[in-house]
């Protein structure tokens, strides 16, 4: 509702009766402040908040004030504006004129307290700018000490590791996890009055930073091995002094609480001690042993890397259909041969069994008997039968390459199979691969199909999806290959793991991958750790 001047005038005269302005009085200034500009402007509320009814300037006022843009200049305003034409109309009234005097007063007071206040809004960014001020604030707390143990709090210590995230990362989902998660318990402790260390770290990443290093040095030109060892070593140091804080830096962004003075690197000077004494500890105890085992053998780092760094794509291959000749088979005598199907022909040099189901009634009469390895020279394998051989995949008959293939590792340690390596560690064909010895793998597959189909014992060749096993690290194909390794026992870790989910004393969430819990735990193997 429209009030006239001389009942605004009126009622900020009442309230400058008593000693100091009323919190009514201060609300009605800040509603002021907060008000529309409009015809006939409502300007905010006045009175209790229990009985709080817009206070409206007469239109006059409100044409006067839509020039104004901030809140406060435009209460300021408005108040000054009401207060000019409360004067105006208390000059032909005497006994009105105090009370226009004590509004005055009011007003005064009143604009003081909405103004001074907002003197610096101007400098205020429209947007909160989080960038600068995190990042600043971080800072403050990080000079100030803020992170590191009090060593004045009385109650008990608190201390957590940090898992070292590779040198060599970028901040991932999984990082922003274990960020939170260490970060909420880091300062509850503190709020509890506990001396709290999150200590920081990162590891050093030795097959993911050797590829970065390689990968800038063939940019060059150069390699690995042509540089030599201790060149090599001292690319990857500088490698690390210049891109190696690159995870602290985005973890500090996250802005974990963790004391980054006593952030160590796991090639620190001392730090390969405690890895040696822990290392000769677990072999003490047999829990890490040095076997021979198959392994995830990466060729051009090098290397054996572990199963999770092991990823499985499905790409475009070619299923190769073939006779294996029966030992003692006549020339063009089709009884006696065994047809067998393989996604890796160059494999067959080193096969050492052939593997039919013994309820297969097409195959199981040749069981005991042997076959020709084809370009072996003449070396024979026996004919075995395993129930592991799915009669409705391929043919139906499996070579069996122990020394290349994990699946064929198992069926030749239950049958006691020899094992044969055929392969370099570069991926190379060795002296095993007879006359294809020094041809690079993929190089091998194709020579060797064809010297198959010259030979007349290539039924067909077709068109197979296949799941390649890559790198997770450079991307390449993984060879899997029989070699001599330190390895770390899994069944005292994963047995007690289990029973914790099994007697509810750990629980997974979302529940959904419980199951994928337990089967990794039941079916893992000792780990490669070399």
């Amino acid at each position: 509702m429209l009030r006239p001047a001389a009942s605004h005038a009126a009622a900020l005269s009442r309230a400058a009766a008593s000693a100091k302005p009323t919190p009514a009085c201060i609300r009605a200034a800040v509603g002021h402040a907060s008000s529309t500009v409009s015809r006939g402007l409502t300007i905010g509320t006045r009175g209790a908040a229990s009985s709080r009814r817009p206070i409206t300037l007469p239109a006059a006022v409100a044409r006067s004030s839509t020039s104004v843009t901030s809140p406060s200049v435009a209460a300021a305003a408005a108040v000054r504006r009401s207060r000019a034409v409360t004067t105006a109309a208390a000059a032909s009234n005497d006994a009105k004129a105090a009370d226009a005097a004590d509004t005055s007063r009011v007003a005064d007071n009143v604009v003081a307290a909405v103004v001074s206040p907002g003197s610096n809004h101007a400098s205020l960014s429209k947007n909160f700018e989080h960038g600068d001020t995190e990042e600043r604030l971080y800072a403050w707390w990080e000079e100030n000490g803020c992170f590191q143990p009090d060593m004045t709090a009385t109650g008990e210590p608190f201390t957590i590791a940090m898992p070292p995230p590779n040198v060599t990362g970028a901040l991932h989902m999984g990082h922003a996890m274990f960020v939170t998660l260490q970060d909420i318990m880091a300062r509850n402790a503190r709020m509890r009055g506990r001396p709290t260390l999150w200590l920081p770290g990162s590891d050093h990443a030795g097959i993911a930073t050797q590829l970065v290093v390689e990968r800038a040095l063939e940019a060059e030109g150069l390699s690995r091995v042509g540089i030599g060892r201790d060149a090599f070593t001292a690319r990857t140091w500088e490698w690390k002094r210049e891109y190696g804080g690159r995870i602290a830096g985005q973890i500090r962004r996250l802005g974990a609480s963790c004391d980054w003075t006593r952030e160590r690197f796991t090639l620190d000077e001392g730090l390969s001690d405690a890895v040696l004494e822990a290392f000769v500890s677990l072999h003490d105890r047999g829990l890490i042993y040095k076997g021979t085992y198959m392994v995830n053998w990466a060729p051009k780092l090098q290397t054996a890397i572990s199963d999770l760094e092991v990823e499985y794509t499905d790409e475009p291959g070619t299923m190769y259909f073939f006779k294996y000749p029966v030992e003692g088979a006549a020339a063009g005598d089709d009884d006696l041969h065994l047809p067998v199907a393989t996604t890796r022909p160059e494999t067959i040099l080193g096969d050492t069994a052939v593997a039919v189901n013994p309820s297969d009634d097409r195959f199981k009469h040749l069981i005991g008997q042997r076959c020709v390895v084809p370009f072996s020279g003449g070396r024979t394998v026996p004919i075995i039968g395993d129930d592991y051989v799915d009669v409705d995949f391929g043919t139906g008959a499996l070579k069996v390459t122990p020394g290349h293939d994990p699946n064929d590792y198992e069926i030749g340690k239950r049958c006691g199979l020899e094992t044969i390596n055929i392969m370099n560690k570069d991926g190379s064909m060795n002296g095993n691969a007879g006359k294809y010895e020094g041809l690079d793998r993929a190089v091998c597959r194709t020579q060797l199909w064809a010297d198959m189909e010259a030979a007349g014992i290539a039924l067909k060749a077709e068109p197979y999806q296949t799941r390649v096993p890559r790198s997770q690290r450079g991307g390449e194909i993984i060879e899997p290959l029989v070699s001599e390794q330190w390895f770390c026992k899994m069944d005292s870790m994963a047995e007690p793991a289990l029973a914790a989910v099994e007697s509810g004393e750990l629980t997974i969430i979302p529940q959904r991958f419980e199951k994928i819990y337990k089967s990794w735990l039941t079916d893992i193997r000792d780990w490669c750790i070399s």
